[in-house]
Formats: C-alpha cells, sequence, structure tokens
C-alpha cells in the first residue's frame, strides 16, 4: 500500500497561527489583550488603537515573523510613542520594501475618490494657478478634499494638509472649505503640500525622518501671500478648530 504524502497546510491556516504567534508575543511585552489583523497594504504599515483593556493593531505580513527587537519595537511605539522605536521601526520597513505590492500612483488613484470641487473653494484651479505659477505646471500630483474626521468635543489640533508619496495625491481638510476662510490661506495650504512633492522626506543624522527639511520650509517663503496667510492661520485657528463638516 503507497503510503500518502503529508498534506501541506493552507496558506490562510498558516497565517493564522502566524498571527496569533504574534499577538502572543505582543501581549507579553505589552501585558494586556492585543488583536493583531493582517494586511497586504501599499502605503499605511501599522496601525493600532486603544479599547479600553485591548490594543487593536493592523500590520503589514512583513511583520509576520519580525526578530525580537522588532516585535519589542512595535511594543513600545504602541504604549507610549517610543521615538527610538519609531526610528527602528522605519528601518525595519525600508529593509523589507521587497514585501510591499508596487502599484502605480495611477493605480492608486484609481482607488482613491477625489472630491476637488468644494463649495467655496475649487481645489484643482487652485492647483492648476499654483502649478503655472511656482513649478512650471511639472507637479504631476492630484488634489481632493480629504473625508470629514469623526470628532467628539472640541477639537485640539488640525492637520490642514497632507501629501502622499505613493499615490501622489494632496488631501486637503474640508474644514478649509467655508466662506469664512480666504482664498489665499487655501492657496498657501496647497502650495506648502505641492513642496513636499519637490522636497520628499528623508533621515537626519540621527536617523529619524525628516518631514520638513530646511529646503522646503525655506521655499514656503516664496509664497506671494506667506505673511499674510500665517498671520490669519494665528488669528484664525480657534474658527478651524471648531468648524463642523459633514460628508
Amino acid at each position: 500500500m503507497a503510503r500518502q504524502l503529508p498534506i501541506a497546510p493552507e496558506p490562510n491556516r498558516l497565517l493564522k497561527v502566524w498571527r496569533r504567534v504574534l499577538e502572543r508575543r505582543l501581549r507579553t511585552r505589552l501585558r494586556a489583550k492585543v488583536a493583531v489583523e493582517i494586511h497586504d497594504n501599499t502605503h499605511t504599515m501599522l496601525t493600532f488603537q486603544r479599547q479600553r483593556a485591548l490594543w487593536r493593531l493592523r500590520l503589514h505580513h512583513m511583520f509576520l515573523a519580525a526578530p525580537d527587537e522588532v516585535v519589542q519595537a512595535l511594543a513600545g511605539f504602541v504604549r507610549n510613542g517610543d521615538p527610538d522605536a519609531s526610528v527602528l521601526l522605519d528601518r525595519y520597513i525600508e529593509r523589507n520594501r521587497a514585501y510591499i505590492r508596487r502599484l502605480s500612483p495611477a493605480q492608486m488613484r484609481k482607488r482613491i475618490r477625489l472630491e476637488p470641487e468644494g463649495q467655496h473653494h475649487d481645489l484643482e484651479r487652485i492647483f492648476a494657478r499654483l502649478n503655472e505659477r511656482y513649478f512650471d505646471s511639472r507637479i504631476d500630483a492630484a488634489i481632493t478634499y480629504g473625508p470629514a474626521p469623526r470628532v467628539k468635543g472640541p477639537r485640539k489640533s488640525i492637520k490642514m494638509g497632507s501629501y502622499s508619496a505613493d499615490s501622489k495625491v494632496i488631501r486637503i481638510h474640508p474644514a478649509l472649505d467655508q466662506p469664512m476662510v480666504p482664498r489665499y490661506f487655501v492657496e498657501w495650504i496647497v502650495f506648502h503640500e505641492m513642496l513636499h512633492h519637490v522636497y520628499r522626506t528623508r533621515r537626519g543624522e540621527d536617523g529619524r525622518r525628516c518631514i520638513h527639511p530646511p529646503e522646503l520650509m525655506e521655499h514656503e517663503k516664496r509664497f506671494h501671500d506667506y505673511s499674510r496667510a500665517q498671520a490669519w492661520e494665528k488669528e484664525n485657528l480657534d474658527l478651524l478648530l471648531r468648524a463642523r463638516v459633514s460628508g
């Protein structure tokens, strides 16, 4: 009678086993309940949130077999935002970029709902005018209002804009689409995010990521209403923090 070869475990079953192992490793270091979800994202490698006594983490599959020092860094970053742990995690992600699916910016943008036309400020027109005036129309990015964030209680801070180097998409906070927000201020925020397309994030001498290199900050001063926009922000930040947006 022929001997039967052992059946190889299914990939999904192996994934569950590795995920549970990682949960145990993190649980030991965080001394709390941990629930891990594994994904294959192309941009955000890790996110987390605390739900009472439970830590929920969404991690790229590259972390499944991470060495002990990386798991320890994960725990430190999740627990208290340890900056040294952040540096170690960034380096680990950089070394394992081969495991990240590669999509072109155009492919990524197909997955994003672009809504640049607001009720009061048309971001696409603002972008086009700034692109022609300051960059000889060389910035090949897209722009949109971001989703309205869910906020409970008074907002303590506001991220007015962001730029994704992977998808080449600029997102502007919808709170800026108000009649009392002057056009030159919206233009300044868009101009700043366009500069992130020119000056990419890099690492400083200490190994930490530098999002705003000195040359970006110096270039930003060329904006035609730079001083006026800064003054308006200083005088009206509370207005933006109190803004209630829907969407």
